[in-house]
């Protein structure tokens, strides 16, 4: 039987020859795909790193940590080792598996480094942006953007250093706090910036502005003359001539202002500059004045102001204070109304400081609250003598504005009542009116407190402000006092005498008693007799007495009284 002959194994070697190329031309492809993919990789990495440099070299600009910079040249040594890699591969063709897995990362590794410096720089950067912000706070206020006390102290003493000729003015806006209660602190706020603005406009070249806290600024100028300075506060003067507009407010602006000129041969410092300014400021505030240059009068007085007050509170300590009485006695039966108690400074045997001194300066220094509590409880102390010899008698004490604030007075009345057993309807507060203008709507409450505790309220130096009748008008006043510059001339002239003969007729009207102080002769006394005064006071009647003398004085009034009466 004859076999037919297969073509298998012809065809099988054809076909493994084409599977055997084609399998080596994938391969090759393969080789080359995979070769190329792994220098893709590595190359991308190159490139992040070459990227990241610029962000690191920044990094290493902004901080000096030695970190960044050994930072710094790793990347640069890993952009070489890249690059060494990448020959590597290129010319041996290596297309392992492994040296694919390391391209890939070696480019994971670059995309971390690029994100890390990347991360690393916008932090530094918002910490360098955050310290110029606090640093730029440190050295400006935050409400005007002008520099603040610390960089006017810098500049000052850079000046003093220097020896150059300037002079320190420092400004104070008045009536700034009545604004603010007014309109509101974001108004006042407004106005603050306002006027500060204005204020760097003004600003000449040789000038810088500074805001010292609250309503006070500074100018500290190379105007080193009186001239020079008062030409300068003529500026001002004229700027703020039309006042400032503040959310469609007009806004009338007036400032006090103190300058200090400073001289090299007297090495003032810093300190003593900024305080003679800040004295020469309160005295133009004194005065009304916009500009007071500071001089040797004015430290003068500040030292012996100084000097007094701190006598004035070893006084109180030490017992040298003295209240003493002056009779009031009625008009037109000499009957004796009260004792009005005033406080005297002994200062050696018959020797005394007027309370026109040391009044004052106890207000400015917010001691007067002190004073008033010393007078109030030694009043007390004292009432049940007089009322022994005179039941009827009354005692007139003196209040300051500051007595007012809060419930201090409030309180210790309260205290000392309870403690003594007084009968308020024998107590009478005299209140100024300038004291009571400063704010009337505080002033009629304590008034209706006094009041309804049981006390009375007079009111002192009437007709010597510009409100009396509208404050008689607003105010449960049950007592006026005429004051002595309207009655110590009432005989001789005729406008003084006009001003007492109203006064009497509208107390009369309005249902209070009238008292005239300063009365000095029984001209003068027969003249407020006949006109409907009810009481009188000066030295007509008796000086201010102090306890045992006037203890006597009221004995012996009363002793001739009974005499007269028989």
């Amino acid at each position: 039987m004859h076999r037919r002959r297969l073509a298998v194994p012809v065809i099988n070697r054809a076909g493994w020859g084409i599977l055997h190329y084609t399998l080596y031309i994938l391969v090759c492809v393969n080789v080359i795909y995979v070769e190329s993919l792994s220098l893709s990789f590595i190359l991308v990495g190159f490139l992040l790193l070459v990227v990241a440099l610029l962000p690191a070299l920044q990094i290493c600009q902004i901080t000096q940590n030695r970190g960044w910079r050994v930072l710094l040249a790793l990347i640069f040594f890993f952009v070489c080792g890249y690059l060494a890699f990448a020959y590597h591969v290129y010319r041996t063709a290596d297309a392992s598996p492994m040296v694919l897995g390391l391209s890939v990362i070696l480019m994971l590794g670059a995309v971390f480094v690029i994100v890390v410096v990347q991360l690393s720089r916008s932090s530094l950067l918002l910490l360098q942006e955050i310290a110029q912000s606090e640093r730029h706070l440190a050295r400006h206020d935050s409400l005007t953007e002008l520099e603040n006390r610390q960089q006017c102290t810098k500049y000052v003493e850079q000046c003093i250093q220097q020896g150059k000729a300037f002079s320190v003015l420092l400004l104070d806006i008045n009536n700034f706090k009545q604004v603010n209660d007014a309109l509101g602190h974001f108004f006042g706020d407004k106005l603050l910036v306002a006027f500060a603005g204005k204020l760097r406009s003004l600003a000449k070249q040789g000038s810088k502005v500074y805001r010292m806290g609250g309503d006070e600024f500074v100018i500290v100028t190379d105007a080193a003359s009186e001239t020079k300075l008062f030409s300068l506060n003529n500026g001002l003067l004229k700027a703020f001539n039309d006042g400032l507009v503040i959310d469609e407010v007009h806004v009338d602006v007036f400032y006090s202002a103190g300058a200090r000129i400073f001289d090299a041969d007297e090495k003032s410092s810093v300190t003593e500059l900024m305080k003679h300014a800040d004295i020469a400021m309160y005295a133009a505030k004194n005065s009304r004045q916009s500009l007071v240059i500071f001089d040797q009068a004015l430290h003068d007085g500040v030292a012996a102001e100084f000097e007094l007050f701190n006598a004035l509170k070893v006084a109180l300590s030490e017992k040298k204070l003295k209240v003493f009485y002056q009779p009031l006695v009625c008009g037109h039966n000499n009957e004796v109304h009260g004792l009005e108690a005033l406080l005297r400074w002994t200062d050696g045997p018959g020797s005394y400081i007027s309370p026109m001194r040391f009044i004052p300066i106890a207000e400015k220094n917010n001691y007067i609250k002190q004073i008033t509590s010393f007078v109030i409880e030694q009043v007390f102390k004292d009432l049940d003598n007089f009322l022994t010899i005179e039941p009827g008698v009354t005692i007139h004490i003196n209040l300051s504005c500051q007595d007012f604030h809060g419930r201090y007075l409030i309180n210790q009345l309260v205290e000392l009542q309870s403690k003594y057993q007084i009968q308020p309807s024998c107590i009478v507060f005299e209140l100024t009116e300038s004291m009571v203008m400063v704010d009337v709507e505080q002033a009629r409450y304590m008034i209706g407190v006094l009041i309804d505790m049981g006390f009375a309220v007079s009111i002192d130096d009437f007709g010597t402000g510009f409100s009396s009748f509208s404050m008689l008008r607003e105010l449960p006043i049950s007592q006026i006092k005429i004051d002595r510059s309207f009655v110590s001339s009432c005989l001789d002239s005729d406008k003084d005498q006009a001003i007492v003969e109203t006064t009497i007729y509208l107390a009369n009207r309005l249902g209070c008693s009238v008292v005239a102080e300063g009365v000095e002769d029984s001209k003068t006394a027969a003249y407020l007799n006949s006109k409907g005064c009810h009481y009188l006071q000066g030295y007509y009647i008796s000086e201010a007495l102090e306890k045992n003398s006037a203890k006597q004085w009221l004995h012996s009034h009363r002793m001739v009284k009974k005499v007269l009466k028989r």
